[in-house]
Formats: C-alpha cells, structure tokens, sequence
C-alpha cells in the first residue's frame, strides 16, 4: 500500500513503562512510511506485531494530545519541518508498554507553504467506517446499473484501505444479480472551493464502472442537474487505460460537453491521485500532481446554468456494473469479484 519512507528521518523505540512482565516492542517493530515520497509530509507508522497476538489494543497519541485508536497503523500530516514525538500505547490485559517515536520533518509540506491548509481527511485507519462522515447509501437505483448497493457487506476498512467490492450474487446479465457499495458524505463533509484528492486502484474488467465525484448540497431542492456534479474520476471496463472527468449542469448534463480524459497505463495495479483544485473562478482535473491538469473548467459566463459550483459539495465514491455507460459493451460475468480500492480522501482550503 505505501513506498517506504526515503526522507531523513529518525526514529526509535523505547520502552518507557509497563505494569508486570510484557513482551518487550523493539525499534524494528514499529516501521514507518509515507504512501508518495513526493508527499512526505504524511507519515504512517505501523505497528508490525498486532497478527502475533501480543497486545489487544493499541493508541497513537499525537503530538496535539490527540488519541487513535488503530491495531495496526496510523497516517498523520507535519505540515512544517521540525522534530515531533509520537506516543503508541501498546496494551495487553491489565498491563501497558508505551513507545515513544521520535520524527524529523526535513521540509515544509511545498503546498502549506503555498497557503494551503489541511481541514479534512480520512485516511481509512482502523477497521470500520467512520460513520460520523460517511453512510452507506443504499436505496438507489440509476443509470440502468445492474448492481444492488447494500448496507455495509460489500465495504471493508483493513490495512490502511478502503475496498469496494462488486459481487455477482445471481446468474448475472440483469438488475439484482450483482451487488456493490456506495459510500457518501451528504449532510456530514461538505466543501466549497479546495484541493480535494483522493488516492485510489481501480478495477478492470469489461462492465466495471467506479467513480469518484461530488455533487451540490442543493441536491434535495432543486435536483439533479441543477445542483451541479462535479465527476472527480470515472473509468468505465471496456475502455481501459482512459479516466475520465467531467461537469454537470443544467447548461450541458448526461454525455456532457464540459468533460475530459487522460490515460494512465498502471490504473488497475498501481495506486494514482485524482484531484480537483477548485476555486471561485474554475476547476482544475489531474492526476498524481496538481502540476498536472489535462482539463479544466472556465466558462466565460457564470450563472446558475453553467456555474452551480459556489455552494458546498459532498463527496461520493461508488463502483457500479453495467449501466448505460459501464454496460455499453456488456458485463463479463467472469471477473467477479472485483475491488475499487482507496487509500485517502484529502481536502486542502486556503489559510
């Protein structure tokens, strides 16, 4: 899931207290990592020894005071250079080991020195779903998909990673025969204008059709296309290789004008960032790096039929089958099942 760590950086383990015989943690037990060495400035730590069964529970106290609970690993962001202490309690029974982990930030995150600030992210820690930013969204049925969203089976938090997977469940070829997930933050994370990013694996296979995208809070008094969709990414099976983006609008929706599309060799076996810098006056779609646009949206007028985009937005992440663009080629029943995989959710807003 994530490259090894290749700033410089130090660290040790040491054990400060425990209560009773305990097995002792060593520096090699716990190894730290970032998921891009061009951004280094998020650092994991990993608890290597939770599978031997030597301790039940396991905290990571941040330098703020701030306490997660994770069996197995931690992601956190050092905006600035500096030295900073990160405590990880290890607990078993009645009895406590507490290791100290000492980190050198070499430089300033390059976009926190630009202005930018971090004020949300879910980096899929733990092994459940944060339900105070995310639900399960089940009841809905559009696009002529032939999948059925349930409550939660087909989600799995584990390892650092979110994973949607698509099911066949039936004989296949037809509406209910195929179940997946979709996930959104409607009434829970909702932002105007940012940096969003998300880091993601996608599936291949002729019939698949994951996205992720945005649409308007307004959603629920003026409908679709009228709030606005912003489609961060979305890849369709049979047309491998190419990811797509584009707007909805009340000016152009459905097979919208207002889209593009790049192509990424290594989309269904490497993990790639797909981002939106979107500010008062257009958005900005790339991929790996915001240095790297391949479309954006500026129309010369902006009204409430081409410029939705100045309210809030939530986020959604779903993988479909089928469907008038996932399905135009058909649905190969053969590859199921198969996963959509998310590292990250970020979203970065001016000071």
């Amino acid at each position: 899931m994530k490259n090894l760590l290749y700033i410089f950086l130090i660290s040790n383990a040491l054990l400060i207290s425990c209560s009773g015989s305990l097995t002792k943690v060593s520096e090699e037990d716990i190894s730290v990592s970032v998921d891009d060495i061009n951004r280094p400035n998020f650092i994991t730590l990993n608890n290597n020894v939770v599978n031997d069964g030597k301790f039940d529970d396991v905290k990571w106290q941040l330098p703020s005071g701030e306490i997660i609970d994770s069996l197995r690993s931690f992601t956190t962001y050092f905006p600035q250079k500096g030295d900073y202490k990160v405590l990880i309690h290890f607990t078993k029974g009645n009895k406590k080991t507490v290791v100290t982990k000492n980190i050198t930030i070499e430089s300033d995150d390059p976009y926190y020195s630009k202005g930018e600030v971090l004020v949300w992210n879910d980096e899929f820690d733990g092994n459940s779903l944060n339900e105070n930013w995310w639900f399960n969204e089940t009841d809905i049925h559009v696009n002529d998909e032939w999948q059925i969203y349930t409550p939660g089976k087909n989600i799995n938090i584990s390892d650092g990673i979110l994973t949607i997977t698509a099911k066949k469940e039936g004989e296949g070829q037809k509406y209910g025969d195929y179940t997946s997930g979709r996930l959104n933050t409607e009434g829970k994370k909702e932002f105007l204008y940012g940096r969003m990013e998300i880091r993601a694996k996608l599936p291949d296979g002729r019939g698949t059709w994951p996205a992720i995208w945005m649409l308007g809070k307004e959603l629920r008094t003026i409908d679709w296309p009228a709030c606005g969709e912003i489609d961060i990414m979305e890849h369709v099976g049979y047309d491998p290789k190419v990811i797509n983006s584009a707007l909805h609008t009340t000016s152009s929706w459905g097979a919208t004008l207002n889209s593009g599309k790049t192509t990424i060799d290594t989309y269904d076996s490497d993990f790639h960032i797909y981002g939106l810098n979107w500010t008062a006056d257009k958005l900005d779609f790339y991929v790996d790096s915001p240095d790297n646009i391949f479309y954006t949206y500026n129309p010369i007028i902006k009204n409430k039929d081409t410029w939705p985009f100045d309210q809030p937005f939530f986020f959604i992440l779903n993988f479909a089958v089928g469907g008038g663009w996932g399905g135009k080629e058909g649905v190969d029943d053969t590859i199921f099942p198969r996963n959509m995989y998310v590292d990250y959710v970020r979203v970065f807003q001016p000071k």
